[in-house]
């Protein structure tokens, strides 16, 4: 018999699909269809960590696996979800299946706006957006309405604003490279089943990590991710870049903890049985600063 959080998560996870996927979902049942309509795919990329790769010069990212069956982190997923899908351009946008999300923003424009977009894994299935305009970009069709943007037939599919939509896929097509020193930041973290990421460059990263007596950002690099273990419990990876002389040491605060470090790079792995530990543990740090000397007249010290 399944217990009641397990209930109760699972249908938090039916209503987050529904809403989303019902407009679709209608149509095709009352014309009787029995099969999901398919789409073209021009440009794919396949794995989590190859896609945090193509838009590695954004500031945010998030990703959320909505397949995921373990009920902690659906709840986790679910609170996230509820803030992101609030997004005027989901009023244009009908799905006929979803497996996971990520939600990437750039830095801010000199007009004053972040650039974002939502990449979806829907596999093979056909998305249907409302749109005014449509374009040939790189080979690929992009569908635009009120400056919002889309692409099909790429995947993981994009929909954003038009400018960011359109820098995924200048990276998906190989028209553009992305930020090599935060896609080999990327290739040093653990390979495993994330159900949930946040990662955060520049700016973004710098603010995480505060310092006294120091100026400057003390990073410019942070990626956080869950992952349920096969045998059981959870494993969380926290690995930071530091741009001062800061780093990760031994810990015991939670059950297994290892550190891993590529010159300035930090990697943090841990392992704990209870949910609410490892959402809570952060690596502990160590920082050297060095003042400089004060004088009073003729007299030094440091």
């Amino acid at each position: 018999m399944a217990k009641p959080l397990e209930k109760k998560s699972a249908k938090i996870l039916a209503l987050i699909l529904a809403l989303i996927m019902l407009g679709s979902v209608l149509a095709y049942a009352f014309r009787g269809s029995t099969t999901t309509p398919s789409r073209e795919v021009r440009y794919s990329v396949t794995g989590v960590k190859e896609s945090i790769k193509l838009v590695s010069d954004s500031s945010r990212i998030y990703y959320l696996n909505l397949r995921t069956h373990d009920p902690n982190l659906i709840q986790l997923i679910d609170t996230y979800w509820q803030s992101l899908s609030q997004d005027y351009v989901f009023r244009f946008v009908r799905f006929t299946t979803v497996n996971s999300v990520f939600y990437v923003e750039y830095p801010s424009t000199t007009l004053g706006y972040y650039p974002y977009l939502f990449l979806f894994d829907v596999g093979q299935s056909k998305v249907f957006f409302s749109y005014d305009e449509k374009r040939d970009y790189m080979g690929v069709d992009l569908k635009i309405k009120n400056g919002y943007g889309f692409a099909e037939n790429v995947n993981p599919i994009a929909i954003g604003t038009v400018d960011a939509v359109t820098m995924y896929i200048d990276s998906i097509s190989e028209n553009k490279k992305v930020n090599n020193t935060y896609a080999d930041y990327i290739d040093r973290i653990p390979d495993l089943d994330y159900s949930f990421i946040v990662v955060l460059t520049g700016d973004d990263a710098g603010q995480i990590i505060k310092m006294n007596k120091s100026s400057g950002n003390a990073a410019d690099f942070y990626f956080e991710g869950i992952a349920v273990n096969r045998t059981g419990g959870y494993d969380k990876v926290v690995a930071i870049n530091f741009k001062q002389n800061i780093f990760f040491i031994k810990s015991n605060i939670t059950d297994y903890y290892n550190v891993t470090k590529y010159d300035s790079l930090n990697i943090a792995y841990m392992h704990d049985m209870n949910f609410t530990e490892i959402v809570a543990a952060k690596p502990e740090m160590r920082a050297f600063i060095i003042q400089p000397i004060e004088t009073n007249g003729n007299e030094s010290r440091s």
